[in-house]
């Protein structure tokens, strides 16, 4: 979504259970056009998943409580539409590569951040996104079409 753009910000959504990267991503993220969350606590990040709809979450895979892939695959089952990015430090190369094979995990981002690289990983996924959300659109109205089309039929 481009700067100035009359569209709805998005919700995007990072969670981690080190305060210090939540407060850098909060400031790369600052002059971006999203609407940013952060979480420490997975657990308090999905019951925010149940009143409000994100575009993307970002998740580190090596938290306390519950690991990344665990609690981005939870993101999916509550919020199938969000898209959702990994970071990771020491991970197998085979644990991320599964996570994105099963397609809770669209993409994987290698810690320490690079803040032009997690700048377009959001903005890509964000895009993906918009279009998925804007399919399911255009396939609803098609069927609200085609079901008042059979009505009138059936009543003319």
């Amino acid at each position: 979504m481009p700067k100035g753009s009359d569209t709805v910000k998005s919700n995007i959504m990072f969670v981690d259970d080190s305060v210090s990267v939540l407060e850098s991503l909060r400031l790369i993220f600052m002059d971006e056009p999203y609407h940013v969350f952060a979480f420490n606590s997975p657990h308090e990040a999905l019951c925010a998943i149940e009143s409000k709809k994100f575009a993307v979450v970002v998740a580190e895979q090596s938290m306390t409580e519950m690991d990344g892939i665990e609690f981005l695959n939870k993101v999916k089952q509550k919020s199938p539409d969000t898209e959702c990015i990994l970071m990771y430090g020491f991970v197998k190369p085979r644990t991320v590569s599964n996570a994105i094979t099963c397609g809770d995990v669209y993409r994987s981002i290698k810690k320490p951040l690079d803040i032009n690289e997690i700048k377009q990983a959001v903005a890509v996924v964000l895009v993906g996104y918009e279009i998925n959300v804007e399919r399911k659109r255009a396939r609803m109205s098609i069927f609200q079409r085609g079901t008042e089309f059979l009505l009138q039929q059936q009543g003319g």
